[in-house]
C-alpha cells in the first residue's frame, strides 16, 4: 500500500523486523530458494509417506463425549460401525428372484471369511417356527384360538364358498352397514374392509403387470391366526429373507473386517464387495431384466463420500489454480509475476501438508478441503505484495529498497491479515468437533505458512527475475483511476444509498419479533443431502428408507439383562416417533403358564388334524365379484373416516382395472385369487401344526445370524441385549430427527446410535458456531484494537478488562461451580470499548471502521440467501469465519491507507491505486478460487463454493462502495492525524533545496 509520509511515527518493532527479514532474504535469494524448496520437497515426502485419508464420521465426533462413547463401547462389541448392506431390487414384485440373487451373493462372501463376518443372505427359522405358539401372550394365545373356531367353519368343515371374493365383499358389506344403521361404525370394520381391498387390487393389478397370477403378489384379506410381530417371524417359510412387504426390495447384511494396521482397508473391502455384486449383476442381469444391485451402510457411504469428494478437491483445485493464474496475468499484465505468486502458492501448499501430517497425521471427510480456502485465500498474500513492490518500483525505488519498503508498508497488513484469519480458522477448535478442529488447525497453520512463504520465499523469487529487468519493463499495478475517484465524489449520497440498499437486504435475512433478532436463513441439518445424491450408497439408503426396508439410521440401546432388554423393547415402542424395534430378546418370549400350555396343545393338535390338500373352488365369475365389490366400495365411500377413504380409493382402483381387461381374463385373475386365499388358509393351520415342540424357547433357538447382532456375552460373562430403534419418519431431517432422539433419551438417556450422532453434530453445529463466533469477534476485535492504540494506551486498555472478567468468573464458578463464556466474553468486551472510548475514540472508531466491511458484507451475503432461497449446512458453516476474515482484511488495508494519508497531512482521503487494487485482484482471485467447488458433485462442497463465492463478492462491494466514502468523510470532517506526529520544522532555504534538488537515484534498473 502507500508508504506512510517522513513525518510519521517511527515504525513499530514487529514492522522494521519484516524489513529486516525480506531485506537479508533478498540478500542472498539463492540460499533461501534452496532452503525452501528443499524443506518443499521434504513436505512432500512425509505427506506422500505417512498421511493418512480417514472416512469415518465417528472421527469428526468428541471422542470423550457421553453418546461417542456409548457408540464405541456398542461398535467394540457387535463390529456395527461396520455394517454394511447390499440392496437387491427388481423392477416388478419377485420374491422368487430376490432370494435367488441374495443366496449366491451370500455364498460367495462366506467364502472370504478374512474380508466379510456376520453374512446374512437368509436366517434358519426352523427351531423358532416349532415354538410358535409360544411366542404369542395370552391374550393373543386367546385370540388364536377364537379365529381358529371362526375359521374352522371354513376350513374343518370344507365350506370354501365363505371365502370366495363376492361372499367376503357381501360379508362385509352388511356388517358394515348394519354398523352404520346404528350409528357407530369401530375402527376395526374399516380396517377389515381396507385389508380386503388392498388385497384384491394389489393382487389384480400385479397380475395384469405381469400377465399370470403369483403367489408372491398376494397379501391374505383375512388376519393371521397368530399375532407375531414382523421382526420374530420374518416369513412364513423356514428360512427367512430380509424383504419389503410388497418383495421388491432385498436386503443382504454383512460386516466389513478391514486390518487394523491398514488405515485404507475399508477402503479395500468395500472395492472387493463391489466386484462381487457386478459378477452376479452380469450374471443373473438376462435373466432377470430389470434387476439392480447396490451397496449402502456407513462405510460405505463414508467411503463413497470421501471419494467423490476428493476427486471434487481435485478437480476444483486445477481449476481455481489455472483460473487464479489467468486472472492474475491479465492484472499484472504480464507472464512473470503471476508466475511467482503461483509458485510461492504451490510451495504453501507443500509447507501446510506436511504440516498437517506432522502435527494431525491425516485428513478427514472436512479438512480435505484445506487447500481449496488456501488456493483462494493464500494467493492474496502474494498478490498484495507484489502490487505494493510494482508501484515503489514505479516511484524508482531500487530492487532491494522497494522490498523492504513493501515488507515494512505492505507487510504489516499482510502479518495483521494472516493473523486475523488465523484467528478465524482456530475458532474451530472449540468447536467439541474433532474434524472441524483439524480443518481449524490446518487452515490456521497453511495461512500463516502462506504469510511465511511471502516474506522469505516470493522476495527471494522477485530478487533473482528482477535483478536485471529495468524499470521501464516492468509490469506497472492494475489500476481503476476512475473508479477510485467516483467512490469519493460524493460521500454523503454514497453512504446513504448504500445504507437503503444494505437496510434492504437486512430486511430479507433478520427478522425482529418478540423483542429477538432472527435469522430468516435456514439451517439444513440433513447430511444425506450433503453427498452426491448420484453415489449408489445414497441411491439405495433413499430407496430403503422409501420402502419401508431397514436402513443405516437407526438408534441403539443396550440392555445388560433379558429382563432390561424386554422392558426397553416396550417403552421404546409405545414411543410415537417409533417404527419397530429390532433386537434378541424378544426373540426369547416368557415361559408360558400351565394353562396357556394345555392351549398351545390343544391347538397344535386341532390343527395337525386338518387336511393339507389344496380344495376344489369352482371358477369365479367377474360379473358377480365386480357387483358385489361396487356394492361394497357405494357403502363404504359414504365414511369420512381416513381408514374408509383408503378402503374406498383401493376399492375404486380394482373396479376401473377391471372394468379394462375382458371378462375371461378377470374370471381367470379371480380364480387364482380365491385358490390363494384357500391355501393361505391351510398353510395357517399347518403352521399352528408344526408348532410341535413344547420345550421352553431358549439362547440355543435363536438363530446364529441373529445373535452375532444382538447378543453377545463378554469375557466375564457379561451379558449384552442390543436393541436397533428404528424411526417412524425421515429423521434425516432435523425436526422429525430432533423429536425422534429427544423422545429415546425419555426411555434410555444412554441411547446412541447415527441419528444421535447427526444430532449432537450437524444438528447443533450451527448453535456452537454461534458461540464460537461471538469468541471470535471478541478476540479480534481486541487484536484491531490493540494494533490501533499507542504503545501507552496498549496495556491499560487491554489489560485490566481481562483481570476484571477473569475474577468474575473465578467468583461465579466458586459460587455457582458454573460459568457462562459468552457473558464474561461480553463483559470483557464491554470494558475494552468503553476505555478504549475515553482514551482514544479514534482509535475504537479506526477498529468499528476496519470490521465495517465484514459485518456490512455479512448481512448483504445472507440478505441474497435469503432472496435465492439459499440455506446454511454442517459443511458451508465452516466458511462463515472465512468470510468475516476476509472482510476484516480488505478493512485493514483501507483504513491503514486512509491513517497514512492523514498522518502525511492530506485533508481528504482517496483510496491509493495500489489499495484499491489489491483489495479488486485478490477478492477477485478469492471468488474464483472458492468458485471452482461449484463443479463438485458433491452438494456439501458446492454449497461451500457458493456461500464463499457470495461472501467474498459482498464484501468487496461494501469495501469499494461504502468504506471510501465513509473514510473520505472521516478524513473531511476530523483531519488531525491519528497517530502522534513528530513535526520537522524547515528552514526556507532547505525547503527551496529541496524543491530544486531531484532525490538521488543510484539506478534504474533493478
Amino acid at each position: 500500500m502507500s508508504r506512510p509520509s517522513e513525518n510519521a511515527t517511527p515504525r513499530s518493532l514487529p514492522t522494521r523486523f519484516l524489513g529486516w527479514m525480506v531485506a537479508t532474504v533478498s540478500a542472498r535469494p539463492r540460499l533461501m530458494l534452496w532452503f525452501s524448496l528443499l524443506l518443499a520437497s521434504a513436505s512432500v515426502g512425509v505427506t506422500v509417506l505417512q498421511l493418512q485419508i480417514r472416512t469415518s464420521r465417528s472421527d469428526l465426533m468428541d471422542p470423550s463425549s457421553r453418546f461417542a462413547a456409548t457408540w464405541k463401547q456398542y461398535s467394540d462389541t457387535f463390529t456395527a460401525d461396520k455394517d454394511l448392506m447390499v440392496v437387491v431390487e427388481t423392477s416388478a414384485p419377485n420374491a422368487t428372484v430376490i432370494k435367488t440373487v441374495i443366496d449366491d451373493l451370500g455364498d460367495r462372501l462366506k467364502r472370504e471369511p478374512e474380508l466379510f463376518a456376520n453374512v446374512q443372505s437368509s436366517v434358519n427359522l426352523a427351531a423358532m417356527r416349532r415354538k410358535a405358539l409360544q411366542f404369542l401372550s395370552a391374550p393373543d394365545l386367546q385370540k388364536t384360538a377364537s379365529r381358529v373356531r371362526s375359521y374352522d367353519k371354513v376350513v374343518r368343515d370344507q365350506n370354501w364358498s365363505y371365502v370366495r371374493a363376492e361372499n367376503l365383499a357381501s360379508t362385509l358389506r352388511k356388517s358394515l352397514v348394519e354398523k352404520q344403521k346404528d350409528g357407530v361404525v369401530p375402527d376395526s370394520t374399516y380396517r377389515s374392509v381396507e385389508r380386503f381391498a388392498n388385497s384384491l387390487s394389489t393382487f389384480m393389478r400385479h397380475s395384469l403387470e405381469t400377465r399370470k397370477p403369483e403367489t408372491h403378489s398376494f397379501t391374505s384379506p383375512l388376519p393371521d391366526l397368530m399375532d407375531i410381530a414382523a421382526d420374530q417371524k420374518l416369513t412364513d417359510d423356514e428360512t427367512a429373507y430380509v424383504l419389503n412387504n410388497d418383495n421388491t426390495v432385498g436386503v443382504l447384511q454383512l460386516a466389513a473386517l478391514p486390518q487394523k494396521d491398514d488405515p485404507n482397508a475399508n477402503s479395500k473391502v468395500i472395492s472387493r464387495l463391489r466386484e462381487h455384486i457386478a459378477a452376479v449383476q452380469t450374471a443373473r442381469e438376462t435373466d432377470y431384466p430389470g434387476l439392480k444391485i447396490s451397496l449402502t451402510g456407513i462405510p460405505a457411504l463414508e467411503h463413497d463420500e470421501m471419494h467423490s469428494t476428493s476427486v471434487d478437491m481435485r478437480n476444483a483445485g486445477i481449476v481455481a489454480f489455472f483460473v487464479v493464474g489467468g486472472m492474475l496475468l491479465l492484472a499484472f499484465r504480464g507472464v512473470r509475476h503471476p508466475m511467482l505468486a503461483l509458485l510461492t502458492l504451490v510451495v504453501s501448499l507443500a509447507w501446510t501438508f506436511g504440516a498437517a501430517t506432522l502435527v494431525i497425521g491425516h485428513l478427514n471427510i472436512v479438512s480435505v478441503c484445506f487447500s481449496i480456502f488456501l488456493i483462494g485465500l493464500g494467493i492474496d498474500y502474494s498478490v498484495s505484495f507484489i502490487n505494493g513492490y510494482l508501484a515503489l518500483r514505479q516511484e524508482l525505488y531500487e530492487l532491494p529498497e522497494a522490498l523492504r519498503e513493501t515488507a515494512e508498508t505492505t507487510g504489516k497488513g499482510i502479518l495483521t491479515s494472516a493473523i486475523i484469519t488465523a484467528l478465524a480458522f482456530a475458532t474451530a477448535l472449540v468447536t467439541g468437533f474433532p474434524g472441524l478442529a483439524e480443518l481449524g488447525l490446518i487452515s490456521a497453520m497453511g495461512v500463516l505458512l502462506c504469510a511465511l512463504a511471502t516474506f522469505i520465499f516470493l522476495p527471494a523469487l522477485i530478487a533473482l527475475s528482477d535483478a536485471t529487468v529495468d524499470v521501464e519493463s516492468l509490469p506497472t499495478p492494475f489500476s481503476v483511476p476512475m473508479l477510485r475517484k467516483i467512490v469519493v465524489a460524493w460521500p454523503v449520497v454514497s453512504v446513504s444509498v448504500a445504507a437503503v440498499i444494505l437496510g434492504f437486504f437486512g430486511y430479507q435475512a433478520f427478522r425482529y419479533s418478540d423483542g429477538a433478532v432472527t435469522c430468516r436463513i435456514n439451517y439444513d441439518s440433513n447430511l444425506l443431502a450433503l453427498q452426491d445424491q448420484q453415489l449408489d450408497a445414497v441411491k439405495s439408503e433413499r430407496r430403503l428408507a422409501d420402502t419401508g426396508s431397514d436402513t443405516v439410521l437407526y438408534a441403539v440401546s443396550v440392555a445388560h439383562t433379558w429382563e432390561d432388554a424386554i422392558a426397553l423393547r416396550r417403552r421404546f415402542l409405545s414411543l410415537p416417533s417409533v417404527a419397530r424395534v429390532s433386537d434378541g430378546a424378544s426373540k426369547l418370549p416368557e415361559t408360558p403358564d400351565d394353562q396357556s400350555m394345555q392351549l398351545i396343545r390343544q391347538l397344535q393338535q386341532s390343527a395337525a388334524n386338518i387336511s393339507k390338500s389344496a380344495p376344489s373352488i369352482a371358477p369365479a365369475k367377474y360379473k358377480e365379484v365386480g357387483e358385489e365389490v361396487d356394492n361394497l366400495y357405494a357403502a363404504v365411500r359414504k365414511s369420512s373416516n381416513p381408514t374408509a377413504q383408503r378402503a374406498a380409493k383401493a376399492l375404486d382402483q380394482f373396479l376401473e382395472d377391471m372394468s379394462k381387461t375382458p371378462g375371461a381374463r378377470s374370471s381367470e385373475i379371480l380364480t387364482a385369487y380365491n385358490d390363494m386365499v384357500a391355501k393361505w388358509m391351510i398353510d395357517e393351520y399347518a403352521d399352528i401344526a408344526g408348532s410341535n415342540d413344547f420345550r421352553p424357547v431358549g439362547l440355543r433357538d435363536v438363530p446364529r445370524e441373529l445373535k452375532n447382532r444382538y447378543v453377545r456375552v463378554d469375557a466375564d460373562n457379561n451379558q449384552h441385549w442390543a436393541l436397533r430403534i428404528y424411526p417412524k419418519h425421515d429423521v434425516w431431517n432435523g425436526a422429525a430427527l430432533t423429536a425422534f432422539v429427544e423422545e429415546l433419551r425419555t426411555v434410555d438417556p444412554e441411547v446412541t446410535g447415527v441419528p444421535v450422532q447427526n444430532l449432537e453434530s450437524a444438528g447443533r453445529m450451527h448453535t456452537t458456531y454461534a458461540s464460537i463466533g461471538l469468541y471470535a469477534l471478541a478476540v479480534i476485535s481486541m487484536l484491531l484494537l490493540y494494533n490501533y492504540l499507542r504503545p501507552g494506551q496498549k496495556l491499560l486498555t487491554v489489560v485490566p478488562p481481562v483481570a476484571v472478567a477473569a475474577f468474575i468468573g473465578y467468583t461465579l464458578f466458586k459460587r455457582n461451580g458454573a460459568v457462562d463464556p459468552t457473558m464474561l466474553v461480553l463483559i470483557c468486551l464491554g470494558l475494552v470499548v468503553f476505555i478504549a472510548a475515553v482514551l482514544d475514540y479514534r482509535n475504537l472508531r479506526d477498529t468499528a471502521l476496519t470490521l465495517l466491511p465484514a459485518f456490512a458484507g455479512s448481512v448483504l451475503m445472507l440478505g441474497i440467501m435469503a432472496l435465492l432461497g439459499l440455506s446454511l449446512n454442517p459443511l458451508n458453516l465452516i466458511a462463515l469465519p472465512l468470510i468475516f476474515a476476509i472482510g476484516i482484511d480488505n478493512g485493514i488495508y483501507l483504513v491503514a491507507d486512509c491513517r497514512q494519508q492523514i498522518a502525511a497531512g492530506k485533508k481528504t482521503f482517496e483510496p491509493s491505486a495500489d489499495t484499491l487494487s489489491s483489495v479488486i485482484v485478490t477478492s477477485l482471485t478469492s471468488i474464483v478460487g472458492f468458485g471452482s467447488l461449484t463443479i463438485a458433485s458433491h452438494y456439501g462442497m458446492f454449497s461451500i463454493g457458493i456461500l464463499l463465492s457470495l461472501g467474498v463478492a459482498s464484501s468487496l462491494l461494501v469495501s469499494l462502495f461504502l468504506m471510501p466514502p465513509i473514510l473520505a468523510l472521516v478524513a473531511q470532517h476530523q483531519p488531525a492525524p491519528m497517530e502522534p506526529v513528530r513535526i520537522i520544522r524547515k528552514t526556507d532555504t532547505t525547503a527551496a533545496a529541496d524543491v530544486k534538488t531531484p532525490p538521488p537515484q543510484k539506478k534504474k534498473a533493478a
